[in-house]
């Protein structure tokens, strides 16, 4: 049975829930998948044992978990020579405007170049707002920034964004792809054999 390691970083639980997500989906296609938070992963825990590798994080401040960089920084060299998949979380996608997805390319780019890893595909992925769990303090600047982005700003409730089956047809077709050569990432493309 072939297998998949899905390395996560999350803030508030979100990304956790898209890991675990994937490593259903990869279950479904009959692989044996193993889904372990970057913070709590031990040292021997190695992308050598796994016949794809999914790595996924979200931007907070700019910047991704600093757990997750420190374990993709750590096998970048073993992570180049598999068949990975990067998935960013992040809520800057509600935001149609050129800019703002210059700015996400040049955030995960700056990933990439700070860790020394380049996966064969990525994705950027819608997040959530979880307003009822956060403080005063971090509700008023969440409303803020997703009120910016044309989001929801009730924070009587918590807002889910991720396009769930699109993630879902995104780890079929990277459970059932042919290893690739890494390649750029592109917010917002949708295509086989490139990132999006």
């Amino acid at each position: 049975m072939p297998r998949v390691l899905i390395v996560y970083g999350t803030t508030d639980g979100h990304t956790q829930k898209i890991a675990e997500a994937v490593a259903d989906t990869f279950a479904s296609d009959r692989w044996e998948a193993t889904a372990v938070n970057a913070h709590h992963a031990s040292p021997d825990l190695t992308p050598e044992a796994y016949d794809r590798v999914v790595i996924a994080g979200s931007i907070h401040g700019g910047r991704y978990q600093r757990a997750l960089r420190r374990w993709v920084r750590t096998h970048a060299a073993a992570l180049n020579r598999a068949h990975t998949a990067f998935l960013t979380v992040c809520l800057a996608t509600l935001e149609k405007r050129p800019e703002v997805e210059q700015e996400l390319r040049d955030i995960v780019e700056g990933f990439f170049d700070a860790t020394g890893w380049r996966p064969s595909v990525s994705k950027i992925v819608a997040g959530a707002v979880p307003y009822t769990r956060y403080g005063w303090l971090k509700k008023f600047v969440m409303k803020r920034i997703v009120a910016k982005a044309g989001g929801d700003t009730d924070t009587s409730r918590d807002y889910d964004y991720t396009d769930w089956e699109d993630l879902r047809q995104f780890a079929l077709r990277f459970a059932r792809a042919r290893e690739q050569s890494p390649a750029p990432v592109e917010p917002g493309l949708a295509l086989e054999g490139a990132a999006v």
